[in-house]
Formats: C-alpha cells, sequence, structure tokens
C-alpha cells in the first residue's frame, strides 16, 4: 500500500520563482526521518549519476552538523533510470551512492539498499525504531 495520499498532486512542481535573491533560492530535502530527538536522517534522491547541487549539499551538511547528537548523517541515494516516467519511484528500490556523517562525506563501497542501510543505522545506533 502507497504512502502517497494523491498522486495528482505530487507531479505538480513548486514554482520558487519571486523568491530568489540572485542563486539563491528556496530548497527542499526529498526525505526526513527523526527518532526520538537522537537521530536524524535526511535523505536527498537523485537520478544515478547526477551530484546533490552545492547549495543543496552545504544546507543539508549544516542541518546535519548542528544536530543536537552524533547520530545524525546525510544519505544521497540514487535510483536507476528504470522506472516508467509515469510511475513513482519506489523509495525502498533505491540506494545508498554517499554519506555525510561528523563533518565529512563518504562513498559506498557497495550498492546498499536504502532499507538495508536504514537497518545497520539502526543497530549502530542502538535505536529499535530505526529498523525497517
Amino acid at each position: 500500500m502507497s504512502l502517497i495520499r494523491n498522486n495528482k498532486e505530487i507531479v505538480r512542481a513548486i514554482d520558487f520563482t519571486g523568491v530568489q535573491n540572485g542563486a539563491m533560492h528556496p530548497s527542499d530535502i526529498d526525505a526526513v526521518l527523526e527518532f526520538d530527538n537522537d537521530i536524524l536522517i535526511l535523505i536527498e534522491v537523485k537520478k544515478q549519476g547526477i551530484d546533490i547541487p552545492l547549495g543543496q549539499r552545504l544546507l543539508l551538511e549544516r542541518i546535519s552538523s548542528s544536530w543536537r547528537t552524533k547520530k545524525s548523517v546525510v544519505l544521497k541515494v540514487e535510483y536507476e533510470d528504470v522506472f516508467d516516467v509515469n510511475e513513482n519511484i519506489p523509495l525502498e528500490a533505491c540506494y545508498v551512492t554517499e554519506y555525510f556523517h561528523r563533518y565529512q562525506w563518504g562513498k559506498t563501497k557497495n550498492k546498499y539498499k536504502l532499507t538495508s542501510f536504514l537497518n545497520y543505522l539502526g543497530r549502530r545506533w542502538d535505536n529499535e525504531k530505526c529498523r525497517f
């Protein structure tokens, strides 16, 4: 069962025109998980091979770095170009390719499905809620 309430609304883009100052404009975060005011996981989803733009990357890093505990991470999650453009991209089928933790970026050595990576974090940070 999908968690999307209204597919027709989701395809409507929010136009940031008029809410910018030069190159500065609003940004979005694709997914956020927060557990017990202890763990913060920010997720940015991109098509395979597409980088997170610099401004958005800096925003994600600053939010993660200012979290109240050391249990904060940014995950760059990629999807392969195999999905029909008229279909939703299932987040559970995406792979973590990069992560930002404790002031530095790293690349995953293997392709980890998002849920596997989240389960790893749940075990590492000893949090039952962070298990999928």
